[in-house]
């Protein structure tokens, strides 16, 4: 049975503490490094400790990486392959999140308003004749002025709500490549994490080996064993 989370004593655990020690045991076992006594080089307990959270950080940023392919591919990607499909590749059939049946999500909500991922795929009828307004007007400061200096003008705050989107036509193919829905399902993402996860510990397990093996060169290697 399932402890509460709430202590019924001092002295019993709660179920995170239980969860707690027993990620400590599996990530001691799963990731553990011996220790061989080196002749050449100098290296501690902590040091191996140190080298292995280096190779986990390495799996770690593996894994995040691919999580974050995943969540481009999945629902960012999404948005991309909705404008494709609805052939929303020129200024004229652009159209609003409302009419994509993406005005509540999220995620490309955020996207599209700071500018990340989609900002670099996905362009914005408004923002650009803004931005024409604006270099126009530049010009014609510079004209009157002879110089641009003392020139400015607000940034474009996009309405997500009245703004229309869509993907130049000369570019809708790399985005398609980009953010193709082939090969980024649940199943490459598992099989990612899950391969990360065994070369993590093999690696961990062979760690000490791997020094050995170099300890072992550099006596190979070093002068003191030549013979005159």
């Amino acid at each position: 049975m399932i402890r509460p989370i709430i202590r019924l004593s001092e002295t019993d655990p709660t179920l995170w503490e239980e969860l707690g020690a027993w990620f400590k045991e599996w990530f001691d076992r799963t990731f553990s490094t011996g220790y061989n006594d080196y002749q050449h080089i100098q290296m501690g307990t902590g040091t191996i400790v140190t080298l292995r959270n280096i190779v986990l950080g390495l799996f770690i940023g593996l894994i995040i990486a691919a999580c974050v392919a995943f969540y481009d591919k999945n629902r960012l990607g999404a948005f991309v392959r909705k404008l494709v499909k609805e052939e929303c590749l020129s200024t004229e059939k652009a159209k609003t999140l409302n009419e994509l049946g993406f005005l509540k999500n999220p995620g490309v909500r955020n996207s599209l308003k700071r500018g990340k991922v989609l900002g670099n795929t996905v362009h914005c009828v408004e923002k650009e004749q803004y931005q024409a307004e604006v270099e126009a007007a530049r010009q014609a400061y510079i004209e009157k002025t002879g110089s641009e200096d003392g020139f400015g003008m607000p940034d474009y705050k996009m309405d997500l709500n009245t703004a229309h989107f869509y993907i130049p036509d000369e570019e809708h193919y790399a985005a398609e490549v980009r953010f193709e829905e082939k090969g980024s399902g649940w199943r490459a993402l598992v099989l990612v994490i899950v391969l990360a996860v065994v070369g993590a510990a093999l690696v961990c397990y062979l760690l000490p080996d791997m020094i050995q093996l170099l300890d072992n060169m550099i006596d190979i290697l070093s002068p003191d064993d030549v013979v005159n």
